[in-house]
């Protein structure tokens, strides 16, 4: 855990900073003047999954610190790998990438706000946080960065774009760095971590998709824009999450729901990635014959 937290701030400046540099002004400029998608986007990430967080906790049985690690996971922006995910489904990057950035740019209000009405009405443990302390750091190292990575995506655009892959690339390997370490510093209880957390963790999978599903039948029109906010639902910032997990708490149960759920729902990504091929390549067959 201490190394987590020394090394973990710096570790999401990074991921943040590669993730500013995916999002241009003009994708912006396209996105807001057809804000529908991205309404509906940010409905669901800001109200529909703490909404389901707020639910399991009080109706799923499980251990204090277990109620605690699933509402912080559920209050997290989408991963940076969500839109590298979103263009494997030729899903609309441009609104992923919107996504993302706006939900980890508000971070700093958005996650200290919730924990502290989780806090104060739901939580009955032993809980304390200083919301403009805890508001400060959020800002410093998640949403500063991803003003940073825009800002110079604009003023060298050309430069910049040679550079994108290579840092999302390494970008996933902090992330992974992450998750691995605190894994492997979890090894000796990982199988007892996950027979009391592995089935919340699918029970989550399945109501974020099924919710977040509906509300995109009904309110998205273009299927690529579907699969890009279902995409930026399922796939929360585990790293995030851990690291914001470790500046709040001493011990490692608080953030175990978190990295549980960050291996769970990268294999329900595959089978979701697959389906979407297959049935692509289908497509293609059927026309062709």
């Amino acid at each position: 855990m201490e190394f987590i937290k020394l090394v973990g701030p710096f570790g999401t400046i990074f991921i943040m900073f590669a993730l500013g540099l995916n999002l241009t002004i003009k994708d912006f400029i396209l996105t807001i003047k057809k804000p529908n998608n991205l309404i509906v986007g940010l409905f669901s990430q800001l109200l529909i999954l703490p909404l389901i967080g707020l639910i399991l906790v009080k109706i799923y049985p499980m251990r204090d610190e277990f109620q605690l690690g699933v509402f912080l996971l559920l209050i997290l922006p989408s991963a940076v790998m969500s839109n590298y995910a979103t263009k494997l489904v030729n899903g609309n990057v441009a609104l992923s990438i919107l996504l993302t950035s706006f939900c980890a740019l508000t971070s700093f209000i958005t996650i200290p706000i919730f924990l502290k009405l989780f806090s104060f009405f739901i939580y009955e443990g032993n809980f304390k946080l200083n919301l403009i302390l805890f508001s400060i750091k959020m800002f410093l190292f998640i949403s500063l960065p991803v003003i940073l990575g825009v800002y110079l995506r604009y003023k060298f655009p050309n430069y910049i774009k040679e550079k994108t892959f290579a840092l999302d690339k390494a970008a996933l390997y902090v992330f992974l760095l992450i998750i691995t370490y605190a894994i492997f510093t979890e090894r000796m209880n990982l199988a007892g971590y996950f027979e009391d957390t592995g089935a919340i963790s699918f029970v989550i999978v399945c109501l974020v998709l099924s919710t977040v599903y509906l509300t995109t039948q009904i309110f998205v029109e273009n299927a690529a824009s579907r699969r890009a906010i279902r995409i930026e639902a399922l796939l929360q910032n585990g790293a995030m999450g851990i690291i914001v997990g470790a500046q709040i708490f001493s011990e490692v149960i608080y953030i175990t729901p978190i990295a549980i759920y960050a291996l769970v729902q990268y294999i329900i990504l595959m089978f979701y990635i697959g389906n979407i091929s297959i049935r692509k390549t289908k497509k293609k067959t059927d026309s062709i014959l």
